[in-house]
């Protein structure tokens, strides 16, 4: 693996947000001569592709077309994606446009937003979910070197994304209310439960059970532990 390859990689890992990850991504792709792609889980027959898509880099009106009108599952270089494990140029997904209509629509409404030519990177994950890592560009001169490279830098970017996505949604579930976030303050000041019960007008029960609530969201195994950690991300303030 080349130094420059594993630099690039390097940034991605690093990376803390999309942006970034979309920045880094679309630069080192165009040193391989693509412009444009798109990063995406693939969803089961009839289900919304929009929920999947990591990070777009297609243009918006194609994209918005893309989804509305679930071209996703029409789509012969997504479809293959479900039979193969090796990446692949476009031109080598197979579709029949005498039986698959929609197939050859898809592919002729991307070329006329100058996405006629591509390179993809299925991604097979866990629980049989599927991914895709698909570029915009022409792939008659990419070599072997390159399109190892290529397949690398894809399933970095891939799961880099996935990981920040499933971070975030980590942390949404184990976010403590309002009021639980206002007990545990009460409570890093030293104040008993039955305190905070007269500061706020609930019953000691009720104390104890927001602050058990929070110590579960937040995978604590104590209330020191809880408050601790609260305040550690930010949840509260001293």
């Amino acid at each position: 693996m080349n130094a420059d390859l594993m630099s690039v990689i390097g940034e991605i890992q690093h990376r803390a947000d999309a942006e970034g990850i979309r920045d880094t991504f679309l630069a080192a792709i165009g040193r391989y001569g693509f412009h444009r792609f798109i990063i995406s889980g693939l969803p089961d027959s009839g289900m919304d592709v929009r929920p999947f898509v990591l990070l777009s880099g297609w243009p918006q009106e194609w994209y918005e077309r893309y989804t509305d009108r679930g071209y996703v599952h029409h789509d012969p270089v997504a479809l293959h994606c479900f039979a193969t494990a090796m990446p692949f140029d476009w031109s080598d997904a197979p579709y029949d446009r005498a039986s698959q209509a929609m197939a050859g629509r898809v592919m002729d409404e991307a070329r006329d937003f100058g996405m006629d030519q591509g390179f993809c990177v299925p991604v097979h994950m866990e629980g049989g979910m599927q991914g895709v890592v698909s570029l915009v560009g022409e792939t008659g001169h990419l070599d072997q070197k390159s399109r190892l490279e290529l397949h690398m830098l894809a399933l970095y970017a891939h799961g880099r994304l996935r990981y920040l996505g499933e971070a975030a949604e980590a942390g949404r579930e184990r976010a403590i209310t309002r009021r639980e976030a206002e007990i545990l303050k009460w409570a890093a000041g030293g104040r008993t439960a039955a305190e905070i019960a007269e500061i706020t007008g609930l019953t000691p029960r009720t104390i104890n059970q927001h602050c058990e609530n929070a110590q579960r969201r937040l995978g604590t195994s104590n209330r020191l532990h809880t408050v601790v950690e609260a305040i550690r991300r930010r949840l509260i303030t001293l």
